[in-house]
């Protein structure tokens, strides 16, 4: 056996036992969804049959935060998304001067943690009447998401090259025309990945939903799974049920664009 077929075997054997160690606590946790209340003190034990009450009674408490979560998500994705793309688009195509100093303003707000800003945030959102209401929570996810959107896009904007800007002005193609009509096109690989990283931000967000929203009809799935646990008491059944069905929207979503999704985290170097 030679040296090289000895590492490839020892590697394979330490991730195969990471992937068992990652998966653990997901089978745990699907595997309490379906027990009942007097089965799920032993944890490892498989359930003598499925008890799906535990769903039944976890989409009664968070079906309105899950449909909440959606009007939340898919709006501010979009718009943080494109108004990141019209930023990276001047930053990645052309050179003006300051465009680097406008680069690191616009990374700075990367940096700024958020617990800081939360009580002017709050009082800002009360004297636009915007709190507890959906546009509230469309403006900040997009104020939020576009340093990380501007970001991204601008790097994959990058490794598009710029001949094909210049060829296309000189075809009577307008900026604005090129934007739209090719640079988008070109760039679904680099917008799946930016739309998957900001909906799963957005979706697992907790601060702003518990600080920004008040009402059931505006109140995210994440405020709403935090109802599981009481002072006394934590039905972790219903609990486990509920975090399944909260997280399968993100998982569909991945699904559906982890092809894009790894051509974009790649920076365009995988085509297909």
């Amino acid at each position: 056996m030679t040296k090289r077929r000895i590492v490839r075997i020892l590697l394979y054997t330490i991730l195969t036992l990471l992937a068992v160690l990652f998966a653990v606590p997901l089978v745990v946790m699907v595997v309490t969804s379906i027990k009942t209340p007097a089965e799920v003190v032993n944890v490892f034990a498989w359930p003598q049959e499925i008890y799906w009450a535990n769903y039944i009674k976890a989409f009664e408490i968070i079906g309105r935060g899950l449909l909440n979560s959606m009007f939340i998500t898919v709006p501010s994705v979009v718009i943080s998304a494109f108004v990141g793309s019209l930023g990276a688009y001047p930053l990645s195509q052309f050179r003006f001067k300051g465009d680097y100093a406008v680069y690191m303003f616009l990374l700075a707000g990367l940096f700024i943690p958020i617990q800081i800003v939360m009580i002017p945030l709050f009082q800002i959102m009360r004297s636009l009447k915007l709190y507890d209401s959906f546009v509230g929570m469309w403006l900040v996810h997009t104020v939020y998401g576009i340093p990380i959107c501007t970001f991204y896009l601008r790097n994959y904007f990058a490794t598009i090259p710029r001949s094909l800007l210049e060829a296309s002005l000189i075809d009577g193609c307008s900026i604005a025309g090129y934007y739209f009509r090719i640079l988008i096109p070109l760039a679904k690989p680099g917008f799946a990945a930016v739309i998957i990283l900001q909906a799963r931000a957005i979706w697992n967000d907790l601060l702003f939903g518990l600080t920004l929203t008040r009402s059931d009809f505006v109140r995210p799935v994440t405020v709403e799974l935090a109802t599981f646990v009481g002072q006394t008491d934590v039905q972790y059944g219903q609990l486990m049920a509920a975090t399944l069905l909260s997280i399968l929207p993100t998982i569909i979503v991945f699904l559906i664009f982890r092809r894009q999704f790894i051509e974009g985290v790649l920076g365009g170097s995988v085509k297909g």
